[in-house]
């Protein structure tokens, strides 16, 4: 490319969110580059679930096709303690009752090969080394490519989508609330005779090395090519938290699920990976006069499941939503608006999930409520549902009703 570009919108990030962001913006005819260090494909620490609402995005996206090659899970089996309960994905009216595996090799190639057909310019191996201010505005950033050579690229908007490590996000004076829990993950893949099994399994009942119960959980995944993605998610809120080394948690994990998923311990079939996630909503500001950060750079990912990429899609539309706006009426102004929509989409699930993860580090919470989840098909289905950001407004059904009666009690509480 040339030293210096031009661009309505310049994105900085080629993942999920960039470039589902990528896609809504320039299929409304917009300019858009987007800038990505890494070359595809790559691996991520990631379980490579997609939920329905990840499906929902998808379709939504016109990528409805792609979903067919993926492998479809059609239920969710929650374990602990020698105690199981199998149930399908939540109904919810507007979105799909299944979900997929993908690995997120193919899911990042497919979602940018996506956006370049609608006329994105996405740069790969490409580094966005510091943002362009201009009087107080964002405008572009100067970038890097991998053999050393410096460029730019202006635009009067950019979207930070550079993931969970936002280096160029904290440029611009993004922080994660340190207070706030965050989420540990490691998964890797293991050869299994199951692994076009259409269940995911999550087991609750991870316990560290003196016995005690952790806030978190393991998960099973199926992905249909002769592997299963094997994975530990943990929550900071666990008491021993520094000394926890979650290798060996992994490590043990995998022994445990080993004859019933039939896989050797010994037989890794891949990297094993390690991320440490922001949850929760807890990166702020998530808006300036020019800019607008989504998906794990905004720390999007539930505070309950550590999932994250549904709602990088979802934030990914959002502010796509509101340059679009800001691009066609009226002006900066509009980004404005994209604060209060995450607000309201997410403002109390997330603060729910924040005060759970608290609770749920003392151990024997933790025991108590994997063994209730276990032997409850109710309390197993309002959990599922809560979890997954699936609540219907307006519907008399335990998890809904709970959640309005939390309502009240999480505007009195304080924030954690």
């Amino acid at each position: 490319m040339s030293a210096h570009a031009t661009a309505d919108v310049l994105i900085v990030g080629g993942g999920p969110a960039g470039c589902a962001a990528a896609y809504w913006l320039a299929s409304r005819g917009h300019d858009v580059t987007v800038i990505e260090r890494r070359r595809f494909p790559r691996s991520k620490a990631c379980g490579d679930v997609l939920s329905p609402r990840a499906v929902a995005q998808l379709r939504d996206l016109g990528l409805g096709g792609s979903l067919q090659r993926w492998h479809r899970l059609d239920s969710v089996v929650i374990t602990a303690h020698g105690a199981s309960r199998e149930l399908e994905w939540p109904r919810h009216p507007d979105l799909a009752r299944f979900g997929v595996t993908a690995r997120r090799r193919d899911l990042d190639e497919t979602l940018a090969e996506h956006a370049a057909a609608a006329g994105a310019r996405i740069l790969f191996g490409h580094d966005a080394i510091e943002p362009i201010v201009e009087r107080g505005f964002v405008r572009g950033a100067t970038i890097r490519s991998a053999d050393g050579v410096s460029s730019s690229v202006s635009a009067p908007y950019v979207v930070v989508a550079d993931g969970a490590n936002s280096t160029f996000g904290r440029a611009l004076g993004t922080f994660r609330t340190r207070g706030w829990p965050f989420a540990t993950a490691i998964r890797s893949y293991w050869p299994s005779p199951r692994h076009d099994d259409h269940r995911l399994e999550v087991s609750l009942d991870l316990v560290d090395r003196s016995g005690d119960a952790i806030p978190g959980y393991g998960w099973v995944a199926p992905i249909g090519d002769g592997t299963v993605n094997v994975g530990a998610l943990v929550l900071s809120t666990a008491r021993d938290i520094k000394s926890l080394n979650v290798a060996h948690l992994l490590d043990e994990f995998v022994d445990s699920i080993a004859t019933r998923w039939d896989l050797d311990p010994a037989a890794v079939a891949g990297v094993v990976r390690v991320g440490r996630i922001p949850i929760g909503g807890s990166v702020q500001p998530t808006a300036g006069p020019s800019f607008l950060v989504v998906g794990d750079a905004a720390g999007a990912a539930s505070p309950f499941t550590g999932m994250g990429v549904d709602a990088s899609f979802e934030t990914a539309r959002m502010a796509a939503d509101v340059i679009h706006e800001a691009l066609t009426e009226s002006g900066p102004t509009a980004l404005q608006h994209y604060p209060r929509r995450l607000a309201e989409r997410y403002g109390e699930q997330y603060k729910t999930g924040r005060l759970s993860a608290r609770a749920l580090g003392r151990p024997a919470v933790m025991r108590r409520y994997a063994a209730a989840v276990t032997h409850s098909d109710t309390l197993a289905a309002a959990t599922l549902r809560t979890m997954l950001g699936m609540l219907r407004p307006g519907v008399p059904a335990v998890a809904e009703s709970a959640a309005r009666a939390a309502s009240t009690v999480l505007r009195l509480a304080p924030d954690a």
